[in-house]
């Protein structure tokens, strides 16, 4: 079973260390996507228009547990790939060095820890607070 495997069987971020260089890769592919400055992964989409699709999708109820300090509710992959746009996934995919069947599951594994991690005020960051808050949530991420 590969590290990928691992991680998405519901490890979340705290495998992600363990998956050494290719866990690096799903978070700098997360970054550029939740962070729409960098177009490299949805050309503008990011942390708010994610949140906006789920919420669309019906997943409500699980994005206020991760904005939330209780438990965070867990996503299927299949959630995930109902919510987010195609090109989005498949650039993940690409950025993250993934295949793109894998990119839901893996962002359905992160998702819910990383926007907690981003959000410990309750609310979700924004604009400039967004880019700082992501680089420093993804290089603590990095040391661990």
């Amino acid at each position: 079973m590969g590290l990928l495997d691992n991680l998405l069987k519901g490890g979340g971020l705290a495998d992600l260390a363990n998956l050494g260089s290719d866990g690096g890769r799903l978070l700098e592919a997360a970054q550029s996507m939740l962070d729409p400055s960098d177009a490299s992964v949805g050309a503008g989409f990011g942390l708010d228009d994610v949140m906006k699709a789920l919420q669309s999708s019906g997943l409500d109820d699980a994005l206020q547990s991760w904005l939330g300090s209780g438990a965070n509710q867990s996503i299927g992959a299949s959630d995930i790939a109902k919510s987010l746009p195609d090109d989005l996934l498949t650039q993940f995919a690409g950025k993250a060095g993934i295949d793109v069947g894998d990119a839901s599951g893996a962002l359905a594994s992160i998702l819910p820890s990383l926007i907690d991690q981003l959000s410990p005020s309750g609310s979700a960051p924004s604009g400039n607070d967004l880019g700082g808050l992501l680089g420093s949530v993804i290089s603590s991420l990095g040391k661990r």
